[in-house]
């Protein structure tokens, strides 16, 4: 159980590493050199648009969800039933 845990552990810690092996490190420039500028414009400009695309689709999925629940409101024949009663009374007794 415990040669499992440490596999686990050292599969994680690989994985971890790896992913931050990918990102640009821009501190082997110089900070006032146009590629430093460059290399800190393109780190922002791929997390903005990741973050952009999860935004996007978090909001498609909050609209389809408002359109589900307006389609079962059934406003139309609340609307209709409201403009054919003639009083509140009327209205509400239907």
């Amino acid at each position: 159980m415990k040669i499992i845990k440490v596999i686990i552990v050292l599969l994680f810690i690989s994985l971890f590493n790896l992913t931050f092996s990918y990102a640009e490190d821009c501190t082997k420039y110089d900070k006032l050199s146009k590629e430093f500028a460059k290399c800190t414009s393109d780190k922002l400009k791929n997390k903005t648009s990741k973050k952009a695309d999860d935004i996007k689709t978090k909001t498609a999925k909050k609209i389809e969800q408002g359109k589900k629940k307006f389609k079962n409101f059934n406003f139309k024949e609340k609307l209709k039933k409201f403009k054919n009663s003639k009083s509140l009374k009327e209205f509400t007794e239907k």
